[in-house]
């Protein structure tokens, strides 16, 4: 759906790896690339994984103008944090700049100072997800795989996400064209 995203993130790619398409992919190219690393979260933003997020309060606590007893279990719709007014940006766009480079920028002020709170990839605290570092490499490498030499586009830009959701969200059904990529 955004042609200028996949272009700038293909120009990420090039820039970090050059054009040689066979050469390994190394722990110094991924830590480089700071566009990849965005649009990821920026699509978990649009797209949560799970659904729900799951928490226990360690101790009495104020939420939501109520008073919550030590061992309240709370959960989380993720969907609806991530595209809050409160926390979020014109929280309904897809712009992978919320998330690059955003010291130097003040258009994302309200995620600077909320972000910590607001974005759970992965979990955060003791709760992170011991796989995280990996998936994330396994993200970064898939995605490089792919963009470096195919070009693909969805067959139908208006049809709507096929998708179960269960305990996590899975998409079903994705119709693509994928071509040999031209340099």
């Amino acid at each position: 759906h955004y042609p200028e995203v996949k272009q700038r993130l293909r120009q990420e790619f090039d820039r970090v790896l050059g054009n040689d398409l066979t050469r390994p992919i190394t722990n110094k190219d991924l830590d480089e690339l700071e566009y990849c690393d965005a649009v990821t979260k920026e699509v978990y933003r649009h797209s949560p994984i799970a659904f729900f997020i799951g928490r226990v309060n360690s101790q009495n606590d104020k939420v939501g103008g109520y008073d919550w007893l030590k061992g309240t279990t709370f959960q989380m719709l993720a969907s609806a944090l991530m595209k809050h007014k409160d926390y979020w940006t014109e929280p309904e766009k897809f712009d992978p700049d919320r998330f690059y480079r955003i010291e130097e920028s003040d258009k994302y002020l309200l995620e600077k100072k909320k972000m910590k709170n607001t974005f759970p990839i992965f979990g955060g605290g003791i709760r992170i997800c011991p796989g995280r570092k990996l998936a994330i490499i396994e993200l970064k490498c898939l995605l490089i795989l792919i963009y470096r030499k195919y070009d693909i586009e969805l067959v139908d830009m208006n049809a709507p996400l096929k998708y179960n959701s269960d305990f996590i969200n899975v998409c079903t059904e994705l119709k693509v064209r994928i071509k040999p990529r031209k340099f």
